[in-house]
């Protein structure tokens, strides 16, 4: 919910006349890199709030057809949230500079492709694929979320040692990947484990 409540805050802030005065996100007359930001924002926070859904084994197994009409909903958001991010960071860069710029964008490409596989996986009728691509699209699209948590509790727990105002300290150069690369390398381990102690497929049908 304060993830929530703060998106919402910076859309207003977003539409309001003097979205350049309130925050670093928006620039007088540029159009295009605010439109994005807007984009980002706000598809952003829908796919944190929905997300978890999908996990849910009972919403899969009995309403299946709400699972794939929720699906086709979020890999849309999950799209429009990475290209906007993936727009936004050429034009306007990041606060934190070139390396929060390239992690940010990585990240983007990294939500854009996962969306587009699951997708692929699901219209292909590969479940295990979808599995797996749902997997990490899932983790991919807390993301903003995870960023938000990590620093929320680092700072609870030393006062923000290593962080600094402008993002150059070591826990904000390590934070710029933190929030997404580790989850995905924990995906792939799960992935890789549940083949080598089973050897069966990781989803079946119900």
């Amino acid at each position: 919910m304060p993830f929530l409540v703060h998106a919402v805050g910076m859309v207003r802030i977003g539409l309001s006349h003097d979205a350049a005065d309130q925050s670093y996100l928006f620039a007088q007359d540029h159009v295009v890199g605010n439109a994005a930001m807007m984009l980002h924002i706000s598809a952003g926070a829908v796919l944190v709030a929905l997300v978890p859904l999908q996990l849910v084994r009972g919403i899969r197994q009995r309403f299946n057809r709400f699972h794939r009409g929720l699906g086709a909903v979020l890999i849309a958001l999950a799209l429009v949230t990475g290209l906007a991010g993936m727009i936004y960071v050429p034009l306007r860069g990041t606060i934190g500079g070139p390396v929060m710029s390239v992690a940010f964008f990585l990240y983007g490409v990294c939500l854009f492709t996962a969306a587009l596989m699951a997708a692929r996986m699901a219209l292909s009728g590969d479940r295990n694929g979808h599995w797996k691509w749902g997997l990490r699209l899932f983790w991919l699209a807390l993301g903003s979320w995870l960023y938000r948590l990590h620093y929320t509790l680092w700072y609870v727990l030393t006062g923000g040692l290593w962080s600094e105002p402008d993002f150059s300290g070591a826990f904000d150069l390590v934070q710029n990947f933190a929030f997404f690369v580790p989850y995905l390398v924990a995906v792939q381990i799960w992935i890789a484990i549940r083949h080598a102690a089973h050897r069966e497929p990781l989803f079946r049908s119900p």
